[in-house]
């Protein structure tokens, strides 16, 4: 028998990951390793994106063992997947190809608009990058993870929940959707393994918990906080060392922006945790029977890490998503929520998706993501 459950095995090859590239970034910036080694006056732009391609390569080069424990080996040990490697490699491959890219275009992008508007000419790109990455996400989360998309025709078992409304179809449970969109603006991606099952599932209280998410602005607030977060290190890159108009400028932003990052998946994970409670809440208190609650929530705790309880310590900097036994605990009335007010849904992890508009390299580093193409644009959410 393994000496770690399945989860552990995983935080600690998560752990693990977000430790080596936050170690490397730390040293990397120290060290001054892009004004060694990279160029630090603009060059031809095709020449730059090249060595910028390579920064990225590199980090997928220092994950690629990593992703390979966490997504085939561990699954594989512990009964979880009956995937050749083949097939894992394909999957893999094809996914850091497409996150590669996105990191090499939008550090590109950055860096030409830094070329021709300084200061101003780096946020409004910044901003566009932002404003994409949110819009397209579904489209986006398709490309990397190889994963089809369709347009939910009304039809389905939550009943008709607007016309920008996505399903997102795998085979892979660990595959939730969640939502995208900017602001003000929120539309939802579903998994059709919750729709095939909707029972197990209880998606009639998941649509709920939904649109009480949507309602309340807890997406919202978790969104603004996500972006805040995102933003400071692009403003100290740029008050530090000017605008990104050589790739050295541009690995120096990623660099620091994967530090942010680092410090956002020890002190986001509260406010998203509050969030999640009240959802919970406020679908009982919409008259979800409490006792399917609790049987889908069991349900997709298992088809995650399969870790329904875990300790005050280890939940407090690394998870998000609170445990089943913390969930139930709300929901029995024996635990605290944690103030509604302060409530920022999902505001950790749309932290990293959003960071690779600023080049950050912890993205899909993460626990609950790594070696898992299928969840490095959303990943698992409540």
């Amino acid at each position: 028998m393994p000496a770690l459950t399945y989860a552990r095995a995983r935080l600690f090859l998560g752990t693990s990951a977000v430790g080596t590239v936050t170690v490397l970034s730390a040293a990397a910036l120290l060290l001054d390793v892009p004004g060694r080694l990279w160029p630090t006056a603009p060059g031809p732009w095709a020449a730059d994106a090249a060595w910028i391609a390579l920064a990225v390569a590199l980090q997928a080069a220092v994950l690629a063992p990593f992703d390979l424990f966490a997504g085939f080996l561990i699954p594989r040990e512990y009964g979880r997947t009956t995937e050749r490697l083949a097939g894992f490699l394909r999957r893999w491959w094809r996914g850091a190809l497409m996150h590669g890219l996105a990191l090499t275009l939008a550090a590109t992008g950055l860096m030409l608009a830094a070329r021709g508007g300084g200061a101003w000419g780096t946020w409004a790109a910044y901003l566009a990058l932002v404003l994409a990455l949110l819009t397209w996400q579904p489209r986006i989360a398709a490309a990397v993870g190889k994963t089809r998309l369709r347009r939910a025709d009304g039809r389905e078992p939550w009943g008709d929940l607007g016309p920008r409304t996505w399903v997102i179809e795998t085979p892979h449970a660990h595959v939730t959707g969640g939502a995208y969109g900017a602001p003000l603006a929120t539309a939802w991606v579903w998994a059709d393994r919750w729709s095939s099952a909707p029972e197990r599932s209880a998606l009639d209280a998941q649509a709920v918990r939904r649109s009480w998410i949507a309602r309340s602005g807890a997406r919202d607030r978790g969104l603004w906080l996500a972006l805040f977060w995102n933003a400071l290190p692009v403003a100290v890159a740029v008050a530090a060392w000017g605008p990104p108009v050589a790739a050295a400028d541009v690995l120096r932003l990623a660099l620091l922006a994967t530090l942010g990052s680092f410090v956002g998946v020890l002190l986001l994970p509260t406010p998203s945790r509050w969030a999640v409670h009240h959802a919970d809440l406020a679908a009982v208190a919409a008259g979800a029977d409490p006792l399917r609650l609790a049987t889908a929530l069991e349900a997709l705790d298992r088809d995650q890490d399969d870790e329904p309880a875990r300790s005050e310590a280890v939940e407090a900097i690394f998870h998000p998503i609170p445990s089943l036994a913390h969930r139930l605990a709300v929901l029995n009335g024996t635990r605290a929520p944690g103030p509604a007010v302060g409530a920022a849904w999902h505001a950790a992890r749309v932290a990293l998706y959003l960071s690779w508009a600023s080049g950050g390299l912890l993205g899909r580093a993460v626990h609950c993501n790594l070696g898992r193409p299928e969840a490095w644009v959303f990943l698992p959410s409540d």
